[in-house]
């Protein structure tokens, strides 16, 4: 579940429906370096704080049903969005 979010994002963020900018970095070279930085951060910062499917000890995760996989993922998407956005993070 972690690599379809993880895949989706990439993709996203590639394919151009979510690029984001900052004004405050008018240099794009430096905005590029920046931007890895924060989106690295705000990705570590969600896998952490979201967890993606039932996590127990050394047992198999649990099945989830579709509603639940969606609720996790509009939640990621939304604690990455908030993350990028407090760090002065705007999507074009």
């Amino acid at each position: 579940m972690k690599k379809i979010i993880l895949i989706t994002t990439a993709l996203m963020m590639l394919g151009g429906c979510a690029s984001w900018h900052n004004p405050d970095i008018s240099d794009p070279a430096k905005e590029k370096e920046v931007f890895k930085r924060d989106s690295e951060f705000c990705d570590k910062l969600d896998n952490q704080n979201v967890p993606v499917g039932a996590q127990t000890d050394g047992e198999p995760p649990e099945p989830t049903t579709y509603e639940a996989e969606f609720s996790e993922n509009y939640t990621y998407e939304s604690t990455f969005e908030k993350c990028m956005k407090e760090r002065g993070w705007i999507k074009k």
